[in-house]
């Protein structure tokens, strides 16, 4: 028997590609941990909105991870099992912040709904597939989020981290970025860790005995916190640093074969008594 009993992945980047595209490989794999009752937990800073967009996928998973660790959520179930929110002081100071620095863009992830200000969304280039609304800075709604992201212009994912650093916010919030010329924010000694120990520990499964993939920086906490990582595709230099073993993009299925965890076939598992 393997050691692995539990398969956490990251989304975008790892196993989901442009316009939501998620090959038949991956999806068959996530089918046949299912049937082989080995749980497979999303680890995002996706909404849950948008990962219930990945229709072909979230029936298979058994915890989605969300908002890179504030929300755990239960597809079988659809109930929470757990948030964690920014306190308001933090996130009326990193509105301030964002107000204070020319070229910069705000989005918050509230928990009623993803404000997003003109200057974000100008520099995402085009606007969510999932529910948002448009929201003047200056107007941003005092409610409680599971985080914000910040976009730049020019700035680096690094050299706004630096910037935020500076000014005080690494002892508050905890910082990570998942894409160039962003930074993510979320709730102190939250990050993918603590919410995959989370969703762990609701299964009833070690850390030791789960197998990772990921790709950015938002992934290093979890990498550190399972028995096998795996750097995927064009993985940041950390990352690929950081893990126990590198697959290309879309080997989630090869790799998961290697280990012994799911077989090599392409066809969909057997169903019960046939």
């Amino acid at each position: 028997m393997t050691q692995w009993q539990a398969v956490v992945t990251d989304l975008d980047g790892t196993v989901v590609g442009p316009g939501d595209a998620i090959s038949p490989a991956t999806l068959n794999a996530a089918a046949q941990l299912r049937y082989r009752g080995v749980p497979l937990i999303a680890a995002t800073a996706r909404t849950r909105n948008g990962v219930e967009r990945l229709t072909a996928l979230v029936g298979h998973l058994a915890v989605a991870v969300c908002h890179n660790g504030a929300l755990g959520w239960s597809p079988a179930e659809s109930r929470t099992l757990w948030q964690r929110t920014l306190p308001a002081d933090d996130l009326r100071d990193l509105a301030g912040f964002v107000r204070a620095l020319p070229g910069a863009g705000l989005a918050v992830f509230g928990v009623a709904s993803w404000d997003i200000t003109p200057e974000y969304l100008a520099l995402r280039g085009r606007p969510p597939a999932e529910p948002w609304r448009p929201v003047a800075l200056g107007e941003i709604a005092d409610q409680p989020a599971y985080g914000v992201a910040i976009r730049h212009g020019t700035l680096t994912s690094d050299q706004l981290t630096a910037r935020l650093t500076e000014a005080g916010f690494a002892e508050r919030v905890t910082l990570t970025y998942s894409a160039p010329h962003l930074v993510e924010a979320g709730p102190p000694a939250v990050d993918k860790a603590a919410g995959v120990a989370s969703a762990l520990d609701w299964l009833g499964i070690a850390p030791e005995h789960t197998v990772a993939f990921g790709d950015m920086p938002n992934d290093l906490s979890m990498f550190a916190l399972v028995g096998h990582s795996v750097a995927v595709g064009d993985a940041h230099p950390a990352v690929l640093a950081a893990a126990t073993a590198r697959a290309p993009f879309d080997g989630f299925a090869d790799h998961l074969t290697r280990l012994g965890l799911i077989s090599g076939r392409t066809s969909h598992p057997p169903r019960a008594g046939g």
